[in-house]
């Protein structure tokens, strides 16, 4: 197992498929690839758990009244804002390179960490904060953009509250 301690997004249109440039704590870098239907499972759960932290909605919100969707969306929009640029992860010809086939997603009260799992038992986590996790999700809907994948299952608070322009690497740590 490897843990990344940066990550850049995007999606390769050739491919189709959104890859995930990764930095490790031991500063090799690799390519992690995700189809349109992991991608999709992945990014609804982690959307589910944003909705349900009572922590930035206040208890007793419903993360679907317009009330609990403008305070998503100023929280999302506020996450955004706050995210530092950073140098985008390069990766080498010989990186290697894998088809992420099972993601799983542990959930904590200080955020998030994801475990990519190809088909050989390889694994790489990276562990977001709430915020990190709310600019990735930005990151991941600007992303978005450029593949012609459904958009339904991006929500009405996420897709007012991204400003962040559509071309180029994005990167999150």
């Amino acid at each position: 197992m490897g843990n990344l301690e940066r990550i850049t997004t995007d999606y390769s249109e050739q491919e189709d498929r959104i890859s995930i440039a990764g930095l490790t704590d031991k500063d090799q870098t690799l390519v992690l690839w995700l189809t349109m239907t992991l991608a999709s499972r992945l990014i609804k759960h982690c959307l589910s758990l944003l909705e349900k932290d009572d922590s930035e909605l206040g208890k007793g919100s419903n993360p679907n009244s317009n009330s609990g969707k403008r305070i998503q969306h100023f929280v999302q929009k506020s996450a955004e804002e706050q995210r530092a640029q950073e140098t985008a992860v390069k990766v080498s010809r010989n990186s290697p390179s894998y088809l992420v086939i099972e993601i799983d997603i542990k959930g904590s009260s200080s955020g998030v960490t994801l475990s990519f799992k190809e088909q050989f038992s390889s694994c790489y986590e990276i562990f977001l904060n709430s915020q990190q996790l709310r600019q990735w999700l930005g990151m991941l809907y600007t992303v978005w953009q450029k593949t012609e994948w459904p958009k339904e299952i991006w929500p009405d608070w996420m897709v007012g509250g991204n400003s962040q322009p559509t071309s180029g690497e994005i990167s999150v740590h």
